[in-house]
């Protein structure tokens, strides 16, 4: 009896809070259909029309609350006409940028065998970790021009099946590429940027890369495919291509998942044991079974944003498969 009246008193509260809810809701589009544009349509007469500005001077007096009404609705609305178009302009820009870095950026997908060969020594600078993976291609950037427009390039990324194919900076601390572009103009849209204790000759432990999650699916707006099922259930999806001007390196990924902020899948330096604990909460916590062997010789990239709600973490992580020195 006890376990069937805990029942009907849950059914019970269930039904008030959904009895609520409908009823504020029902209060609140009164209010916007009925209340609100009255004072904002007697505010705008009061202005406008002076004969109607009398009578309702003789039956109201001052319009005092459509007036404040009327005021806020415009400096509301000013407002939000600035951040839009703020909002636009900035992402236009940053398509254009992006446009104009890779028209102007020679990037070679599909690499030639003889391009592993040092024509010095005759040796074959290629170091592939597993045979499966030796049909995989790199992504090859001329740096000259990237170099000279900014010099803190690190590298470029290109991760398959999204949108991302964007130079890499490093600047001396984590902030200020989130509001500044490559070209260092400021902007809320900042730029992709590794973190400050990356070393993009040798590659470390754990080497993280930023950006934000525009919803134009700009920068790293467009990682989230990686959360999707025909993302995940495609194999050519689950690489990530670095190059740097040193090496071209593939990943392939083994972890991809959100989760509340935090900073703990962005340590870099562990000890032995530390390194196989976190490589294995990284692999815990995947959405999706890569089904990817793990050591502590392996190295490992982050992509780390936020996710579409902007309430977590969207986080990817990609094993070191294949380098190829340049």
């Amino acid at each position: 009896m006890r376990i069937m009246k805990s029942f009907v008193d849950g059914i019970v509260f269930v039904g008030k809070v959904v009895f609520s809810l409908i009823k504020h809701f029902l209060i609140g589009l009164f209010v916007v259909l009925t209340i609100y544009p009255k004072y904002f349509g007697i505010g705008m007469v009061y202005l406008l029309d002076r004969k109607k500005r009398e009578q309702i001077k003789q039956k109201r007096g001052k319009p005092i609350i459509p007036l404040i009404m009327m005021i806020l609705s415009l400096i509301i609305y000013l407002i939000m006409v600035f951040i839009f178009t703020r909002w636009y302009v900035q992402n236009k820009r940053i398509e254009y940028l992006q446009d104009d870095i890779l028209n102007s950026t020679v990037r070679i997908e599909e690499i030639e065998n003889d391009l592993n060969t040092d024509s010095s020594t005759g040796e074959n600078n290629e170091i592939i970790a597993d045979s499966n993976y030796s049909d995989v291609p790199y992504i090859d950037v001329d740096f000259t021009n990237l170099l000279n427009t900014n010099s803190e390039t690190v590298a470029w990324i290109k991760v398959n099946g999204t949108i991302i194919d964007y130079p890499v900076v490093q600047h001396n601390d984590n902030d200020y590429y989130l509001h500044h572009d490559f070209y260092g103009n400021a902007t809320d849209l900042g730029w992709v940027f590794g973190d400050y204790r990356d070393n993009f000759s040798t590659f470390g432990y754990n080497t993280i890369i930023y950006a934000h999650n525009l919803i134009n699916d700009t920068m790293f707006g467009s990682l989230s495919n990686v959360l999707t099922s025909s993302w995940q259930n495609n194999t050519e999806n689950h690489y990530v291509k670095i190059s740097t001007p040193t090496s071209n390196t593939v990943w392939k990924v083994f972890s991809v998942y959100t989760i509340v902020p935090t900073v703990d899948y962005l340590k870099t330096s562990f000890t032995e044991n530390e390194y196989q604990e976190f490589l294995n909460m990284l692999t815990g916590r995947s959405v999706y079974n890569f089904d990817v062997p793990l050591s502590t010789s392996d190295k490992i990239i982050t992509l780390s944003t936020c996710d579409d709600a902007g309430t977590k973490r969207l986080v990817v992580h990609a094993k070191l498969v294949k380098v190829q020195y340049k």
